[in-house]
């Protein structure tokens, strides 16, 4: 697949062992993330019904999608930078992850309470949350010391998003809600559609301006050009 389009992990063998054996790897190289890309990073165990996109675009990081197990492959410093999450539905298979999201980004440095928008109903959701982990979020600043947010960072703060509308806008990265998932567009330049197999069409689209540049099938066989997201996918690079 060309470089424009996907970046995959690149192992390096080295040499066998003078007793032979197996040749050993070197952990994959680290993904280079320039402040003006867009890239979109698989994160948590994906499935098509549950599936889970980080985001990045002009130095933002939104999360679409909270499966469980979405915490799972972020790296820190997307947690610590965390702006907003985007809940698909008020399912469990796709809340089950939410509250992981909310404590491993608290714990890697988060400063701000988050941001969390969602079908209506969402608002019940976090304040549940919330209460839940409040004793828990204490007893962990008083036994390991207070994470850089401190304890009012690791509130979720919700946003009901209801038909065709803006949920987020930050003046270049920009989310619109539809009637299937989310709308995500960088700087008028570029353009991705969030949402999950059995709610929309089956075709993913990304843009770069007006121009179709990759669809992704909820049915390929193929994992570069399958939804969810197997590997980093650059919409934009610099």
């Amino acid at each position: 697949m060309p470089f424009r389009t996907c970046l995959t992990p690149i192992w390096i063998a080295v040499c066998l062992a003078a007793c032979g054996g197996p040749p050993a790897e070197d952990p994959p190289a680290a993904l280079e993330i320039a402040p003006q890309d867009f890239v979109l990073l698989p994160c948590g165990v994906d499935s098509a019904e549950h599936p889970c996109a980080l985001a990045i675009a002009g130095g933002k990081r939104v999360l679409f999608g909270t499966p469980r197990g979405a915490a799972d492959g972020l790296r820190p410093e997307d947690l610590r930078q965390l702006d907003a999450v985007f809940v698909f539905s008020l399912r469990a298979g796709d809340l089950e992850g939410l509250d992981e999201v909310r404590n491993a980004s608290w714990h890697a440095g988060r400063e701000t309470p988050l941001l969390v928008v969602g079908p209506r109903g969402i608002d019940v959701v976090t304040t549940a949350i919330n209460a839940a982990f409040e004793q828990a979020d204490a007893l962990r600043i008083v036994e390991q010391g207070s994470p850089p947010g401190g304890y009012d960072a690791a509130v979720l703060i919700p946003r009901a998003a209801s038909g065709q509308s803006k949920v987020f806008d930050t003046g270049d990265v920009v989310v619109d809600s539809t009637s299937y998932g989310y709308r995500m567009s960088y700087d008028q330049r570029g353009m991705a559609h969030f949402h999950t197999c059995d709610a929309g069409p089956a075709n993913q689209e990304v843009r770069i301006g007006e121009f179709v540049w990759e669809r992704l099938s909820c049915t390929s066989s193929d994992p570069d050009r399958r939804w969810p997201l197997q590997a980093p996918l650059f919409i934009l690079k610099n």
